[in-house]
């Protein structure tokens, strides 16, 4: 009798599927790595803000934000001798309802150089502060806040924390401080120093992310910075705790 399949024949196919299994495998552990849990998925953007500071008018007045970009170039006036270009393209995001009227944003920027790579637009505060979501964590000598935009600090944080008769509240810690008030406080950064200079508990920004700390989900990681009366010249970046948040005398 005739012999039908040789040994090629068999090394042929066995080659075929071998390769149906390699490219099966291949195209699996891509979707998994492309579409599986991902921890980062939904966290915000970090951007390192190099720049902020009050905005009294824009050369264009038709400029506006599309789709996450700047829809035209322009040139937003900072004062007398300084102006801030945004080219069309430009990422960028407008949170502040007031964008026209004098002085009542504040622009928000993430710079190499002196070129734009990122912005925001976000409204004043009162006298020369921007009221700027909670902050996160401390990290590189910068407070990341909980929309992930990075902002110098003072070494000393102006606590203002008062309940609703008005009277000044205590917190013998850090601790103590998050687990109470999770992401409900607001941090207070002053253009003259241009730094993060004060929080203040029981606000919120309008453009704060939703809050996500409780007290069961503080970790149990964070440092007790001691009683209020220790002095403490700022926090410890790589701990993550906040720089000392006595009230100023």
């Amino acid at each position: 009798m005739r012999q039908i399949f040789s040994i090629r024949f068999f090394m042929a196919v066995g080659a075929v599927v071998g390769l149906f299994f390699l490219l099966t495998t291949i195209f699996a552990a891509r979707e998994v790595i492309e579409g599986g849990d991902d921890p980062a998925a939904g966290a915000p953007e970090p951007h390192r803000i190099d720049f902020v500071d009050r905005v009294f008018s824009s050369r264009n007045a038709d400029f506006r934000i599309d789709d996450g970009v700047a829809a035209s170039d322009t040139e937003l006036i900072i004062d007398g001798s300084r102006s801030l270009r945004i080219v069309a393209g430009t990422p960028g995001e407008n949170l502040c309802p007031d964008l026209g009227e004098l002085g009542r944003c504040a622009v928000v920027a993430d710079l190499l150089g002196e070129a734009v790579v990122w912005f925001a637009l976000v409204p004043m505060g009162s006298g020369d502060t921007v009221e700027f979501p909670a902050i996160d964590v401390l990290e590189d000598g910068r407070a990341h806040l909980v929309n992930g935009w990075q902002l110098p600090y003072a070494p000393v944080l102006d606590r203002r924390c008062r309940d609703a008769e008005g009277d000044e509240v205590e917190f013998d810690s850090y601790r103590e401080f998050r687990e109470v008030l999770g992401d409900d406080f607001t941090s207070i950064y002053s253009v003259t120093t241009r730094r993060l200079e004060a929080v203040v508990c029981g606000e919120r920004v309008a453009y704060a992310p939703p809050p996500n700390t409780t007290p069961d989900a503080v970790p149990d990681t964070v440092p007790d910075t001691g009683p209020e009366s220790t002095p403490v010249s700022g926090g410890d970046p790589s701990d993550g705790a906040p720089a000392d948040t006595r009230t100023s005398p």
